[in-house]
């Protein structure tokens, strides 16, 4: 079936802009193949529904509105073409403009089957999408047509229903692509570019009819038969995993298309308020994207805040060991003989004796003071990190002639002594990339450096005296 979409079409481009075949050729091209090949697509839309249980609904409304479509080209070819007194509108538009309800149906259904877990956001940047490619369309479209559009009411009615359900449709399938996060898939991407042909054809179609503002001839028949073969094609595409939003955000990137996307329509709009454009269509237009941008900001700030909250350890405010293993990658990435950096892995001394003794609310305000105090010495030379526990983890970027120095105060900083207690830090340090490249590496360095000192520490240690149970006194 796809094979026959494709030929099809193929065929009928081939003799309506080249000639193929010669004017002997109109009648089974432009005729009976082309009505077979509208009607094909429907038929590959039922034979999907049939097939598929889940999206069955769906593609059943989607295969009888290209039916109604197929059936009322059927009408055209034996009534209407070279009829100089056919009227208008005719049975045949009627089931042009029946195909739009349907449609709409059909694809709400396919969204609805394919759609899980979706939150509120998601939801409502496809809305956005829809409304701003609606109000893009009624600008340069819609009131295009309408401006040379002439006849009885009901003429008039007829002719602009097609670029307003084209609009419509495309608009649809555009929140759609705002539902997936702007990866739609074969299906929904052959969808959409069938509409969109669709809706360029009749518009074309519209202008050449009614004010001749485009070229004459056949040449636009092609075009709505693209239009069939995509939906018939997008019919049997192998069925993507459920549109489900991502777990966690991409930052700035999720911004780079609709961004686009909006600016563009503003540099458009620009364009459009400087000609004829209806007072509506401009004011829908600006709100529009006004719309789409702050959405999309506010959705990339609660994003951004999100994921800094997950990054971040919820007691001392430092990263956390997800973000310490992301942040030493790129670390490693980056990382030259002229622009090092360093991994630096600590561990408390004394730590677990401060928190038996004193107890883990006082342990856990020790642990936000060492932290206040590592984040304040770490400075501008690097990040740092509580992975867990009693350790903490620090990724430098500054210069090899600094290294010890800055090491020095890092140790220092995790370091505190009062009545009863006393913590101090053990610590292992790797330079990158002179003595490891890869992120595993430089940690199992600077792990393997840190045991050391602390077993060290641990031999020349005199023995413990007995434990004194006093309060700590502020670190």
């Amino acid at each position: 079936m796809v094979a026959f979409l494709i030929a099809g079409t193929l065929a009928i481009a081939l003799h309506s802009w080249f000639g193929l075949g010669g004017p002997k050729l109109d009648l089974a091209l432009n005729g009976v193949l082309y009505d077979s090949v509208v009607l094909g697509a429907a038929v590959a839309c039922l034979l999907r529904a049939s097939a598929v249980a889940r999206e069955r609904r769906a593609w059943l409304l989607i295969g009888i509105a290209v039916g109604c479509w197929g059936l009322a080209e059927v009408y055209w070819t034996a009534f209407i073409e070279g009829n100089p007194d056919a009227p208008y509108p005719s049975p045949a538009d009627i089931g042009y403009l029946v195909f739009y309800p349907l449609a709409y149906a059909g694809l709400a259904l396919l969204v609805r089957a394919r759609a899980a877990e979706m939150n509120w956001r998601l939801w409502t940047d496809g809305l956005i999408a829809a409304l701003g490619t609606a109000a893009l369309g009624a600008a340069f479209v819609f009131d295009f047509v309408a401006e040379h559009t002439s006849g009885t009411t009901l003429e008039v009615a007829t002719t602009l229903a097609y670029p307003f359900g084209d609009i419509g449709m495309i608009a649809l399938v555009v929140g759609v692509f705002a539902l997936t996060e702007w990866r739609p898939g074969r299906t929904w991407a052959l969808l959409l570019a069938g509409l969109a042909a669709m809706a360029v054809a009749d518009v074309a179609y519209t202008l050449q009819w009614t004010a001749g503002a485009v070229p004459g001839g056949g040449w636009i028949e092609p075009i709505y038969l693209v239009s069939a073969a995509c939906l018939g094609i997008a019919a049997w595409q192998p069925a993507p995993a459920a549109i489900r939003p991502r777990a966690h955000s991409e930052g700035w990137r999720e911004l780079v298309i609709p961004a686009l996307f909006a600016t563009v329509m503003l540099g458009l709009f620009a364009m459009q308020y400087l000609s004829t454009a209806t007072g509506l269509s401009t004011t829908l237009w600006a709100m529009t994207m006004v719309a789409v941008i702050v959405r999309l900001a506010l959705a990339a700030r609660e994003n951004r805040a999100l994921l800094e909250q997950v990054q971040r350890d919820p007691l001392t405010g430092l990263g956390n060991r997800g973000r310490m293993q992301v942040d030493l990658e790129t670390l490693c990435d980056r990382a030259s003989e002229e622009n090092p950096g360093a991994v630096v892995f600590l561990d408390l001394n004394g730590f677990k004796h401060f928190n038996d003794t004193f107890g883990h609310p006082a342990g856990d305000d020790l642990l936000v003071e060492l932290g206040g105090a590592l984040h304040k010495a770490v400075g501008k030379d690097g990040t740092s990190y509580r992975i867990g526990g009693d350790e903490f983890c620090v990724l430098l970027a500054c210069q090899s002639e600094r290294l010890a120095e800055v090491t020095r105060k890092i140790a220092e900083a995790l370091t505190a002594q009062g009545k009863g207690f006393a913590v101090s830090a053990s610590w292992g340090v790797a330079t990158i990339p002179t003595e490891a490249t890869d992120p595993a590496e430089a940690l199992r360095l600077a792990d393997v450096r840190m045991y050391a000192q602390k077993e060290s520490r641990r031999v020349a240690a005199p023995a413990e005296g007995p434990v004194v149970t006093v309060a700590p006194e502020k670190v």
